[in-house]
Formats: structure tokens, C-alpha cells, sequence
């Protein structure tokens, strides 16, 4: 079986879409899968489903969710319900556990390679981290579990997750543009800077990958736009570090366009600013 929380929830078992209709057994799939392999108790499903004021029967409704989820998986994995209730959806000490190690699972292979970048980083194979890293990211389809209606349970488990995405994207293309991979970085933190319009260190990193390209002017764009938004939106300069970068950026027009060497090594070494 695959399956897909990256994204739209996702179930595939030879060819057949294997995930429910039903909203709020998709929930509870959900939830589920994300502390995969691990119990997650009634308790805890009951206060995702009716975060205020549970039905005097939510246990036996969760019993009931869980065995339509366990009917449906049979029917379209072409498992027996027997063995969907022992070796993929178990009961376990008053909750219930998804076991994916059988399974291609798109979370699981995320963290898995995201770990393994942050390991290369500290090995000092910033290369390998990079290609580890983008690996990683090309798991996720769009934004987590977009399409299944969310508790307070779930939408923190999402969010954790959304985080985490964020944090491994700032790692790599800080990486990137420490080994002089300015270019192939442009696109993307175009696009990011839109998504995230407060975020600091990525306008930081846009700005010295444009600098580092010969966009001298682009790159103080950029800070004005995130200057004037920050004052107009939440009455704040930023940071100091960000001032920093642009006065340097100001003060290094001859900047090699090609990023070999000199101002460019300073910007990204031990130099002038505390981004990188």
C-alpha cells in the first residue's frame, strides 16, 4: 500500500484508491497516520472529533469508525478484515495504531531523508546534505492533509509537520548558497518570499542570491517591500541582522556576479552578517 499525507490524503493498493469518504473517518485515519506506528488513545480521538462536548456514546462511535475503516480497507486492498485488524489497523491499550512499515509511506520517507541531510550537513558533505535535503522535499504534493477537516489534535500535528518542511527548506538553500548555488535557488525563493512575507532569513537569503547574481538593485527592493509591510502590518523594522545585509549589500556593488571569491565569500563566511 501507498500512502499519502504530504499532500492530499492518499491510499493506493494496486491501482485502487483506498482511502474513505466519509469525513470524519477520514479524521481518524488521519490523526492515525500521523503518529504512525504509535497508540494513539480514544481519549485523544474523542476530543479531535467533538473538541467541546462529546456524545455520552463517542467511545463506541470511535469503535464503530474504526470498524468501517477496517471494512473498507479489506474491501479495497483485498486483504481479510482479520488480517487489516491485525497487522495494519490494531487495537492497542485503550487506542489504536496504524502500522506502515509494510507500507510506501511519503511522511516516513521525508523524515527519514530530512534526518539523513542533517546528518551529511554535520559529517561536513554539504553536497550530499543538499541532494539529501531536496529528496526530501519532493515528497510533499502541497500543503499537508489538505483536503481532511481538522481538530485541535490534527491541526497540530499538521502544523508541526508544515514546520518542519519550513526548517529543512531554510537549511538547504542556506546551504546551497554557501557552496555557490545562488542561481538555483532564485526560483524558488521568489516564490517563498510570496508565501511567507514576514519571513526574515528567507528574504535575507533572496537578497544575497540576488546580490550574488548581479541584482544589485533587485536585492534592496526586496528589503524595502519586507520594510514597508512589516511597518504597515505589524509596526516593526527589521531585524538587525537584515539592516546589516543591506548596508553591506550598499556598500559591495563590485560584488563578482559569479559569486567566486572576495565580497562574496565575506557575505557568506565569517563576514558581515549573522544570516548565514
Amino acid at each position: 500500500m501507498a500512502i499519502g499525507v504530504l499532500g492530499p490524503l492518499a491510499l493506493r493498493s494496486g491501482g485502487n484508491t483506498a482511502e474513505p469518504s466519509a469525513p470524519k473517518e477520514r479524521q481518524v485515519l488521519s490523526l492515525l497516520l500521523m503518529n504512525h506506528s504509535q497508540v494513539v488513545p480514544v481519549s485523544v480521538l474523542i476530543d479531535e472529533l467533538w473538541p467541546s462536548r462529546p456524545p455520552k456514546t463517542a467511545s463506541t462511535i470511535i469503535q464503530t469508525y474504526i470498524l468501517n475503516l477496517r471494512k473498507f480497507l479489506s474491501r479495497q486492498c483485498g486483504m481479510p478484515p482479520a488480517q487489516v485488524a491485525g497487522e495494519l489497523l490494531r487495537t492497542r491499550n485503550r487506542g489504536y495504531l496504524f502500522d506502515t512499515e509494510a507500507c510506501q509511506f511519503d511522511l516516513r520517507e521525508y523524515q527519514r531523508l530530512e534526518a539523513a541531510g542533517r546528518r551529511a550537513l554535520e559529517l561536513g558533505d554539504p553536497a550530499h546534505a543538499v541532494e539529501l535535503l531536496r529528496r526530501a522535499d519532493g515528497w510533499w504534493r502541497g500543503p499537508a492533509l489538505a483536503d481532511v477537516q481538522r481538530g485541535l489534535a490534527l491541526e497540530a500535528e499538521v502544523t508541526r509537520l508544515e514546520q518542519s518542511r519550513l526548517l529543512a527548506r531554510e537549511l538547504r538553500i542556506e546551504t546551497e548558497l554557501r557552496i555557490g548555488r545562488h542561481r538555483e535557488v532564485l526560483g524558488e525563493l521568489s516564490m517563498l518570499v510570496l508565501q511567507y512575507p514576514y519571513h526574515e532569513h528567507l528574504h535575507g537569503y533572496y537578497m544575497l542570491a540576488l546580490h550574488r547574481c548581479g541584482r544589485r538593485t533587485q536585492a534592496l527592493e526586496v528589503f524595502l517591500r519586507l520594510r514597508r509591510v512589516m511597518s504597515r502590518e505589524l509596526g516593526l523594522e527589521p531585524s538587525p541582522s537584515l539592516q546589516r545585509l543591506q548596508r553591506d549589500i550598499l556598500e559591495t556593488a563590485d560584488l563578482d556576479p559569479v559569486g567566486a571569491g572576495g565580497t562574496a565569500d565575506a557575505l557568506l563566511g565569517t563576514g558581515r552578517t549573522t544570516l548565514l
